[in-house]
């Protein structure tokens, strides 16, 4: 009668095991923890944000390697 444990505490012991998330459930979770989790209109808003970083500073390569070409012309024709 003493070795047992009284009825509150296992009553304790069950709640704390409920309690405790499924061992399947932190496995997958472990190897889904790698993905981003992006939803449906994420990678496209990246994309344009990437866009509009470099789109400017390439327009202004292509347009400083312009003149210089059309100088050159000029210049030596």
């Amino acid at each position: 009668m003493f070795l047992r444990k009284n009825r509150v505490e296992e009553d304790l012991e069950r709640i704390r095991e409920a309690n405790l998330p499924n061992q399947e459930l932190i496995k997958i979770n472990e190897k889904r923890s790698d993905d981003l989790g992006l939803e449906k209109g994420d990678l496209l808003a990246m994309v344009l944000a990437v866009m509009t970083l470099i789109l400017p500073y390439v327009i202004a390569f292509l347009g400083t390697i312009g003149a210089v070409i059309l100088l050159m012309y000029l210049f030596f024709s």
